[in-house]
């Protein structure tokens, strides 16, 4: 039992360094947001060769085949780089997606393998919500404002022609201006029928 306990003690201490180790590889050294639109994530990795970055979403279920689009600068001399993203984070916490993203991590890799990992600093807002617009209120239909009238009566005693405009003020009032024009002579020298009429059209 004392050999087992010995070689548990051993992986544990084996294990320990070993992801301390990896932690300390790669470190988060600045977010800048200076720049509308555009977000800048800058890391550093303390030795190794030149490896690969990328942006990957932190969230409850396995996220390794979830990676955010970015654009990444390696500078190998400074063990430094710079990944590059849109700064419209909100869609990443849409309740549609299975991986509901609470926080950014940057993966260093070698090869297809992610030998270290870091936290972005760096809040994600709630997603938006889109509401409908109500619709707008059903307008009334409106006559022309602006309508021309005329008609002619014909009788063996009468004859009578009609000419005017019509102003629609509102779909209740219309105003009527016509000019009247006779064919006969009038019967009295002072009796004329030929004349301007006025109206008032009144509706409810």
């Amino acid at each position: 039992m004392a050999w087992r306990r010995t070689l548990v003690l051993a992986a544990l201490a084996a294990v320990v360094p070993a992801r301390v180790d990896a932690a300390r590889m790669l470190k988060v050294v600045g977010v800048d947001r200076s720049h509308p639109g555009v977000v800048r994530i800058a890391v550093h990795w303390h030795r190794g060769r030149a490896p690969s970055f990328r942006l990957s979403p932190a969230c409850g279920v396995a996220a390794e085949d979830w990676v955010i689009a970015s654009t990444v600068t390696v500078v190998p001399r400074r063990r430094r780089a710079v990944l590059e993203l849109s700064d419209d984070l909100a869609w990443l916490g849409d309740r549609r997606l299975p991986c509901q993203a609470r926080a950014l991590t940057v993966q260093m890799l070698q090869g297809n393998r992610v030998v270290a990992s870091a936290k972005v600093p760096i809040d994600i807002p709630a997603p938006r919500l889109f509401t409908a617009a109500p619709p707008p209120p059903l307008l009334d239909p409106v006559a022309p404002r602006l309508g021309f009238v005329g008609r002619k009566l014909q009788a063996p005693q009468t004859r009578m022609s009609e000419a005017g405009v019509t102003w629609s003020v509102s779909k209740h009032v219309t105003l009527n201006l016509s000019y009247e024009r006779t064919g006969y002579a009038p019967v009295m020298s002072r009796d004329h029928d030929d004349g301007i009429l006025t109206g008032v059209k009144v509706g409810f």
